[in-house]
C-alpha cells in the first residue's frame, strides 16, 4: 500500500532501488535538482542520473522543467504522499535500532489535535523545535475521533492531544495541562455586562463549536437542572465561533486557554459548575519504546503551558 503509486506501473519492487525514493522526495520538496542534490548529499550528476532511472522505472517524466523549477507531473503528485509515508516508516525503523538524533533527523511527526490544541501546542512547539531539531517537522491532523485509535495503531499518527477519554486499552497517556471553560460575548452586548446568570445563559442564543467534546457533559449538567441551551448556530471550530460572537448577540462557551487569542469579547465565568478539561497526550503501545517517539513526547511534555488557572475553583 505504501508504494501504491509505483505499483500502478507494474513495477517489480524486488528490483527497485529504494534510494531513488529519497531522490524523488528531495526533488518534490525543493523543485530543484541542484538543491535536492545538496540536501541529500549527492552530486548533481548523480541526482540527475537517479531521476533518469526513476523515470524509466515509472515510465513517466515525473518532473518537467518550468523556468527555474521542476514541476511534478500528475503521477509524481500521486506518488508524493505514499513516498513520504514510506520514508517515514523506514526512518522510524532505523531510528529504533540505532537511536534517535534530533539534530540530524528529518522525521515528520503527525499529531491528532483540535484547532485550539493546535494553536496552543504548535505555537509553543515552534519556539523550541528549531534549536532542538532543526530539520524535524510537525503536521497537525484534524480527524473524527472515531479514527484516532486506528491511526495511532497503524502509525498514520504519532500522538493524539486533547481532552480525550476514549483511548484506553492499548494506549499510554500523559497529563499536559488543565483547562476550564468560560462564556464569551461581544464587548457591547446589549444585555451582558461582565457577568451572566443561568437564566440569561439558557435564554440567549448560542453558537456551538463541533470541535468541543465537553458539550455533552455541559448539556447533561443543564438537563439535570431542567435547563438547556438555545443553540442558534453550529460551526466547525472555536475561532469561527468567536468571530460569530463578535459580530452578533450570540454567546459561546470556549476553552479558557483560547481566550488570550480572541479579541473584542467579554470573558465571563459560566453560571454552572463544570469540571476542568484534562488535556493529555496519547500514544499507542507500539510506539512506547521507540526512541524518536520518546524524544518527541518529552519535548511536548516540557513545553511551557499556561497553568495559571489550574488551581482555580
Amino acid at each position: 500500500m505504501i508504494l501504491t503509486a509505483l505499483v500502478i506501473h507494474e513495477m517489480n519492487i524486488k528490483n527497485f532501488d529504494l534510494n531513488l525514493l529519497r531522490v524523488f522526495h528531495a526533488i518534490y520538496q525543493t523543485r530543484n535538482i541542484s538543491v535536492a542534490a545538496t540536501s541529500i548529499g549527492l552530486s548533481q550528476p548523480a541526482t540527475s542520473n537517479a531521476l533518469k532511472r526513476l523515470r524509466d522505472q515509472c515510465e513517466d517524466p515525473l518532473f518537467i522543467r518550468s523556468g527555474s523549477k521542476m514541476e511534478p507531473t500528475a503521477l509524481a503528485i500521486l506518488m508524493s504522499q505514499p513516498v513520504q509515508t514510506a520514508l517515514n516508516i523506514l526512518e522510524t525503523c532505523f531510528s529504533g535500532s540505532v537511536g534517535f538524533n534530533p539534530l540530524k533527523s528529518q522525521q515528520r511527526f503527525k499529531i491528532l489535535i483540535s484547532d485550539v490544541g493546535e494553536m496552543v501546542v504548535f505555537t509553543r512547539l515552534m519556539a523550541v523545535l528549531p534549536t532542538l531539531a532543526p530539520n524535524v517537522s510537525v503536521e497537525a491532523l484534524q480527524m473524527p475521533h472515531s479514527e484516532y485509535a486506528s491511526m495511532l495503531r497503524n502509525g498514520e499518527a504519532d500522538l493524539a492531544i486533547g481532552n480525550i477519554d476514549f483511548l484506553q486499552s492499548g494506549f499510554y497517556q500523559q497529563n499536559l495541562f488543565k483547562d476550564r471553560y468560560l462564556c464569551i460575548a461581544r464587548l457591547d452586548h446589549p444585555t451582558i455586562r461582565g457577568g451572566i446568570s443561568l437564566k440569561q445563559y439558557t435564554t440567549l442564543e448560542h453558537v456551538l463549536s463541533k470541535a468541543g467534546n465537553t458539550e455533552k457533559l455541559l448539556d447533561e449538567l443543564l438537563t439535570a437542572q431542567q435547563k438547556h441551551r438555545n443553540i442558534k448556530m453550529i460551526v466547525t471550530n472555536y475561532h469561527v465561533a468567536a468571530m460569530v460572537v463578535c459580530a452578533s448577540d450570540l454567546i459561546a462557551t470556549v476553552p479558557e486557554i483560547s481566550i488570550p487569542m480572541i479579541n473584542n469579547v467579554q470573558k465571563i465565568p459560566l453560571p454552572i459548575k463544570i469540571p476542568a478539561a484534562q488535556i493529555r497526550q496519547f500514544w499507542h503501545k507500539r510506539a512506547h519504546k521507540d526512541p524518536a517517539s520518546k524524544w518527541f513526547r518529552g519535548v511536548i511534555a516540557g513545553l511551557s503551558f499556561n497553568k495559571a488557572f489550574e488551581n482555580s475553583k
